[in-house]
């Protein structure tokens, strides 16, 4: 496994760091705060004027051909400054599952249009938990299909210009402005904008089609793995930064004549933060070394998410309370932290999920070597 990242990866990364943090300031991400169904609309089109959103696109469809590892230091700086663009749902969930469909003709057509900007998408999966609403399935009709029912909630859904659709047996790209559906506007634990999609005998052609068959849940399966790896780029980015404003808060603030990262219970905590963060990291990046070296990534993919998880709780929590009571300030920047940290930490799979997905995946390792 190597750390050693290179001079094309650094260059990269300084350059996120450059445009997150002339456009992200504390007070500009306050302002867009007081919307939350508002993307940061200037850092989006930045991001696509530096050639960042065509990082994981292919050369052919006007990208860089780069792989997620590029696109990781991206998006450590989004979680560095809370920063509202889709990055997650457009490149991660749903650009690069379009990349790996055989649909070239649909490639052509829409990837272009992501890697400039001009596209924003958002992935619909079925809702996984109790709900009153007819669950979102696809029917066969010709040579297309028939969605009906209702997504759960996915991130940008409101401003999304497209949706890359799983539904199931199927998986579509379905546009915005196409008949029969009905976005519902919600918003995330993040303050993001987010919302769920209904679908009323919504037609789709073959044109559409990302994956059928056997190949649906392999894309579904990549989609979620590659998503896991995401997160936990964002929460590196996320609680990184929110312990670092801890850190200089207890150095300033003094209580009983004293800097309060003096006493040593405050330390501690802070020190046991900063493991869980580096432990995150070093999980994440292994999951990272394996997908570039071309080997399966998934159970790697998913102890990256459990740390994502289980650090973003704990340190979360820690960086919050050194903060004491201005810590639950909505006015003051550190909340933003820790909403992001408990979305990172919740979506696509919380602490159980993940270890019982892990458990599983070990039990089936060694059973197929016996």
């Amino acid at each position: 496994m190597d750390f050693i990242f290179n001079e094309e990866q650094r260059a990269i990364t300084e350059a996120a760091a450059k445009v997150f943090e002339d456009l992200c300031t504390d007070d500009q991400i306050k302002d867009l705060g007081a919307n939350p169904c508002k993307l940061h609309a200037d850092l989006w089109s930045q991001l696509a004027e530096s050639g960042m959103l065509g990082l994981v696109i292919d050369e052919q469809y006007e990208g860089m051909g780069l792989t997620m590892l590029e696109l990781a230091g991206v998006l450590e700086q989004q979680g560095r400054h809370v920063a509202p663009v889709p990055l997650l749902s457009t490149l991660v969930e749903s650009a690069m599952t379009l990349g790996d469909s055989n649909n070239t003709a649909l490639k052509a057509e829409l990837l272009p249009k992501v890697a400039s900007g001009e596209l924003k998408l958002s992935a619909l999966r079925p809702y996984a938990g109790v709900q009153v609403a007819e669950v979102l399935s696809a029917n066969s009709k010709d040579d297309g299909w028939v969605l009906n029912g209702r997504s759960g909630i996915s991130l940008y859904a409101t401003h999304a210009d497209g949706f890359v659709v799983d539904a199931g047996d199927v998986m579509v790209y379905v546009p915005k402005d196409s008949s029969d559906i009905t976005v519902t506007a919600q918003i995330a634990v993040s303050g993001e904008p987010a919302g769920f999609v209904s679908f009323t005998h919504c037609q789709v052609s073959a044109a559409q089609i990302i994956a059928t068959g056997d190949e649906v849940a392999r894309s579904r399966d990549l989609q979620k793995q590659r998503a896991w790896i995401a997160l936990s780029a964002i929460q590196t980015g996320v609680l990184d930064e929110g312990l670092k404003r801890a850190a200089a808060y207890v150095s300033e603030r003094k209580q009983f004549g004293r800097p309060l990262g003096k006493f040593q219970a405050v330390s501690q905590q802070a020190a046991n933060a900063y493991m869980q963060i580096e432990a995150l990291r070093g999980a994440y990046w292994r999951a990272l070394d394996f997908l570039e070296q071309g080997e399966d990534f998934g159970q790697a993919a998913a102890v990256a998410k459990y740390w994502t998880a289980d650090s973003g709780h704990k340190a979360a929590h820690t960086f919050l309370h050194l903060h004491g009571g201005i810590g639950q300030d909505l006015e003051y920047p550190v909340h933003r932290f820790f909403l992001w940290a408990k979305f990172c930490e919740r979506y696509l799979g919380g602490v159980d999920d993940l270890v019982i997905g892990i458990g599983d995946n070990v039990i089936a390792e060694a059973s197929a070597a016996i």
